[in-house]
């Protein structure tokens, strides 16, 4: 009799889990393991083979791949653990994301605000550490813009590499599409994606 295990889509170490308990059921039958990455396939090639089962052969079709036991004449050899069988974390983001989603800094004094973004923007090319991205939305997008004390700042940074994302949607709700002077008219999607895959955000 042929047990199949359907571990597709399933986070490690839970494919080699289910896989040990077919295993302890199994007498005389042989098993297939289905999985859908390599890393899950590679978990639960080595927990059979340490645990006394031959494979018979590996199959790949469509990106998925089904693992071919021969016949299970015996328990497992060893008291294994399946928690040992932990894929590899998904890497983290890199480098840093500024969110600027107003044109100033704090609440109480709009002047006040003001010169603290303004000092805030000018000081960034300055830090030994530089972010990845700036990301502007709402009343951030003013910044910006042509006429804006920030532009020159913004300007330096675009010429050293930073990515500028700038709400194309923030922009036409201030009529100030045809007004941008720097940075690279995004989405909702594009900035939401930047951020996610940066290490870190840092909202002003």
């Amino acid at each position: 009799m042929a047990i199949e295990i359907d571990a597709r889509g399933l986070p490690c170490p839970q494919p080699v889990t289910k896989t040990k308990v077919a295993f302890e059921k199994a007498n005389g039958d042989t098993l297939t393991v289905i999985v859908s990455t390599a890393e899950s396939r590679d978990n639960v090639v080595r927990f059979l083979s340490y645990s006394g089962a031959e494979i018979e052969r590996i199959d790949e079709k469509a990106g998925e791949f089904y693992i071919h036991t021969k016949e299970i004449t015996g328990p497992v050899k060893a008291d294994l653990n399946p928690d040992e069988y932990i894929c590899t974390p998904q890497p983290m983001g890199t480098g840093t994301a500024i969110f600027i989603n107003k044109d100033r800094i704090g609440h109480g004094s709009d002047e006040l605000g003001n010169n603290l973004m303004k000092a805030f923007i000018a000081t960034i090319k300055d830090l030994s550490v530089q972010p990845k991205t700036i990301c502007f939305m709402n009343s951030g997008v003013k910044l910006t813009v042509h006429g804006a004390e920030t532009l020159p700042y913004l300007k330096e940074l675009a010429e050293k590499g930073l990515e500028l994302l700038v709400c194309g949607t923030c922009l036409g709700y201030f009529n100030l599409k045809e007004e941008l002077a720097v940075g690279k008219i995004s989405n909702m999607y594009d900035i939401s994606e930047a951020m996610l895959k940066s290490s870190k955000v840092i909202t002003i």
